[in-house]
């Protein structure tokens, strides 16, 4: 049974459909497993935003699973390190049996996935910069093309 999909006010149906990059209509891939509802709320809130700007397609769906479970994972490690944090007067370090005190294993998590995080969404234009740079490269012509040989290779035919 498909999970049913919460209205988060993001997708409004504008004529986003018609958006085109070099001949390839914009699409909102399907989910390739089930997602919780978290989950869900992400995906929408992304594929609705990259879908405005043309910069989706079915085949995304891979790299969007990757940020969506790894955002959400995230989000709650974060969680788990703020309750750790309140419930000992701020502090997110524990004591070992041994005496020593390191951080909780709730902050490695999160810088964990932090980091993977930072390197998953420039991949989907999900960074000001990496949005930037393409939608630059949308507006100029290739320059780069012209001197690739298997540009030139396949427009001679």
């Amino acid at each position: 049974m498909e999970p049913s999909t919460p209205s988060i006010g993001v997708l409004d149906g504008q004529a986003a459909a018609e958006q085109r990059v070099d001949g390839v209509e914009s699409e909102v891939p399907a989910p390739l497993k089930s997602l919780s509802l978290a989950e869900q709320r992400v995906w929408d809130y992304v594929a609705g935003a990259l879908k405005d700007y043309g910069l989706i397609h079915r085949t995304d769906a891979m790299l969007m699973h990757l940020i969506v479970s790894t955002f959400v994972q995230w989000v709650d490690a974060e969680a788990a390190v703020e309750k750790h944090a309140a419930e000992n007067k701020g502090s997110f370090m524990v004591k070992t049996p041994n005496g020593y005190e390191q951080p909780h294993q709730c902050y490695y998590m999160a810088r964990n996935l932090k980091a993977e995080l930072l390197r998953m969404l420039p991949e989907a234009c999900l960074t000001i910069p990496s949005f930037a740079k393409v939608k630059q490269a949308m507006r100029e012509p290739r320059q780069a093309d012209m001197f690739d040989p298997l540009v030139a290779f396949v427009s001679g035919k």
